[in-house]
């Protein structure tokens, strides 16, 4: 609405001129309409009321939907061949990423370096920063990573020591060989059978034949040694490798010596107790650990002596017997004196000869049942 530019009072004396020109903050007033309740305008003369803004409702403009082009039928097809080959390379790519990281997996294990597989995985499969199909342009992105260092120690000692550093094939390769000709020669297995034992050698660029020296060294030594300290060594349950891995180093085998000693007087005090209970023998220490350091287990004793319990008096000397120790009688019963094995089956024999052929051997024990005890068991 266009307002004319007069001087007009408004209220109490209110100069609104030019008021048609005057910016509300309500964007275009041709738009609005002033009027109040009365239908008044705040510019007629006198006005005293309060007036209400009422927006106007704009025309609507119809809108108009516009019209799609429908694509070209080659352009289409064109687009879906292009949306499926990228479909197919995505696949293709993931393939081959879960292929890449079972082959790393598998790699890394047998190198002994199976914590380094997310980081493989990551910043070299994921990235594409290094050649896959480069084994040594693999190890080179992973040489100085804490995991593969502690795996590959040794190579830091070679290396002090003035010796060229050795790639993981060589390391590992060396340690098995090592491993193989201390098992072939006989070597107890935790003699140089851990990796510190083999960083130790390969650190002072020990070879295989090397070792096989030193352990031929050893049995050489064996050969040559003292028969007192040979038959004492052989008391506590060593074999001669053992003899062998002892004067090659003493030092790596003396916890293996005192280790053997507490475990063979361990098994003594079972097969003691086997015995007690099974036959009513009480062995002394040194025949329990005697049948220990044979390799008597505790169930080979248990059945063992539970035989010698069954022997009942058979086990007795009789006239014109020869006498047996305990020690014979338990040395029979677990392979160690044949004499005495022979001896009690002399005894049967006769006992049961003598009972068949109505000896004088058969005789009563203050029984009133009518038993008859005989040397052999007893019959009723």
């Amino acid at each position: 609405m266009a307002v004319k530019r007069k001087q007009v009072q408004y209220g109490g004396g209110v100069d609104v001129q030019g008021l048609g020109n005057m910016d509300f903050g309500l964007g275009d007033l041709s738009n609005l309409d002033l009027k109040d309740s009365e239908g008044r305008y705040p510019m007629d003369p006198g006005y005293t009321g309060v007036a209400t803004v009422k927006p106007i409702k704009p025309a609507v403009t119809p809108t108009e939907t516009p019209t799609e082009t429908p694509e070209d039928p080659v352009a289409k097809q064109m687009r879906l061949d292009r949306e499926y080959a990228a479909a197919v390379a995505d696949a293709e790519r993931i393939k081959n990423r879960k292929d890449a990281r079972s082959t790393i997996d598998t790699v890394l294990g047998t190198y002994g370096l199976s914590d380094l597989s997310d980081f493989v995985y990551s910043e070299i499969i994921l990235k594409e920063t290094v050649n896959i199909n480069n084994p040594d342009a693999i190890i080179f992105a992973i040489r100085e990573q804490p995991a593969y260092q502690k795996r590959f120690s040794a190579n830091k000692e070679r290396v002090k020591n003035g010796f060229e550093e050795l790639d993981p094939a060589s390391y590992i390769g060396l340690e098995d060989q090592y491993r193989e000709t201390l098992s072939a020669n006989g070597m107890p297995v935790s003699f140089y059978d851990s990796k510190d034992d083999f960083d130790a050698l390969i650190g002072g660029s020990v070879s295989n034949a090397e070792l096989q020296s030193r352990v031929q060294d050893g049995y050489r030594a064996v050969q040559d040694a003292d028969p007192e300290v040979k038959r004492q060594m052989y008391e506590l349950g060593f074999a001669e490798g053992d003899l062998a891995a002892y004067f090659i180093d003493p030092n790596r085998m003396r916890p293996t010596l005192v280790a053997a000693d507490y475990k063979r007087q361990a098994e003594a005090a079972k097969i003691a107790a086997r015995a007690s209970q099974s036959a009513g023998i009480q062995l002394t220490g040194g025949l329990a650990e005697d049948l220990a350091r044979r390799g008597i287990t505790e169930g080979q004793a248990q059945a063992g002596f539970t035989e010698i319990g069954k022997l009942g008096e058979l086990a007795t000397q009789l006239s014109g017997e020869a006498a047996l120790s305990q020690e014979q009688i338990i040395g029979q019963q677990f392979g160690t004196d044949t004499a005495a094995a022979q001896e009690l089956e002399k005894r049967r024999r006769r006992r049961v000869g003598e009972f068949a052929g109505g000896g004088s051997f058969a005789r009563t024990q203050g029984e009133t049942s009518g038993a008859t005890r005989l040397s052999v068991g007893k019959a009723e």
